[in-house]
């Protein structure tokens, strides 16, 4: 099981939202596993060709371009990232299994059970091998503060997935809301992401769509819901995921710079951060399992 979560300042006070009572949509149209590894001692060429032949039968995402296609997408997918060594920060909720970790093993899939058994096939392989796995699960969803407008804003231009070749770089922002978000009504929730402004009709806050508005173009996203409902004790609400070339990290650092700013962004008076974990996607399990 996961080490529980232990925040340094947490907000949350045992309230369990489920979708439906958040007007939020309740269709999952997939599902994630982010595998954070921790290197034993006994990592060599034959645990490098068992993690390989793991995932012979999924797609490895490295090399494609473009969003997956139904047939992949059923049979499961797999990224192998190494951590890049001095990148990860610790935001309020400490999580060292997370933040000290030396890889990632991201997957995805229309279905559970073929992950699932992915997972259980590296814990034995890296815990037989003096290392351990933590994993943080999340479901796929259809968005749901989205308007025609803002998905043509954010969304109808935003960067499709690229090979790692282009987008070597990647980074993981596990979030908790805040119990006092959680108890808003829908439109008021709805309305942090969105422009605010003054009686001269002066924009005065950006909100999170403009305070990211920077990421757009070269930054791809994905979002992961938390499977069981929001604000459970030792689980995250939310997991971020990004890829990028190495010319838009300092974007990606401006656009959660811009988040962070409580002033511009009033929605992150609500947010409590896990570790931001930086990665670098590799192909092969040889260069994943690779100390730098």
């Amino acid at each position: 099981m996961p080490r529980p979560i232990k925040p340094s300042s947490d907000l949350r006070q045992g309230i369990t939202m489920q979708p439906s009572e958040l007007n939020m949509t309740t269709t999952v149209t997939g599902h994630q596993l982010f595998l954070f590894v921790t290197f034993g001692d006994g990592t060599n060429d034959r645990l490098a060709a068992a993690i390989d032949k793991l995932g012979e039968q999924m797609e490895n995402v490295h090399d494609v371009d473009g969003p997956a296609s139904a047939d992949a997408f059923a049979g499961g997918r797999f990224q192998l990232l190494r951590a890049e060594p001095g990148l990860t920060t610790d935001q309020q909720i400490n999580h060292p299994a997370v933040s000290e970790s030396h890889g990632l093993i991201r997957l995805e899939c229309a279905s559970l059970e073929p992950i699932k058994e992915y997972e259980s096939g590296c814990r034995r392989l890296i815990e037989t091998a003096g290392g351990s796995v933590e994993t943080l699960a999340g479901v796929m969803r259809p968005r749901s503060y989205t308007s025609h407008a803002m998905t043509e804003f954010a969304y109808a231009h935003a960067m499709p997935p690229t090979p790692g070749e282009r987008s070597p770089l990647a980074a993981v922002t596990p979030i908790n809301k805040t119990e006092a978000w959680w108890q808003m009504d829908f439109l008021h929730r709805e309305s942090f992401f969105l422009p605010r402004y003054n009686e001269n009709e002066e924009m005065v806050v950006k909100g999170h769509a403009l305070a990211s508005a920077a990421g757009v173009p070269g930054i791809n996203r994905r979002l992961v819901h938390s499977p069981n409902g929001y604000g459970l004790e030792g689980k995250y609400d939310f997991v971020g995921y990004f890829e990028f070339a190495e010319k838009d990290a300092p974007v990606f650092r401006e656009v959660m710079a811009g988040l962070r700013d409580k002033v511009q962004n009033p929605e992150w008076k609500y947010v409590l951060e896990g570790p931001e974990w930086w990665g670098r996607r590799v192909r092969t399990a040889a260069e994943f399992l690779e100390r730098t």
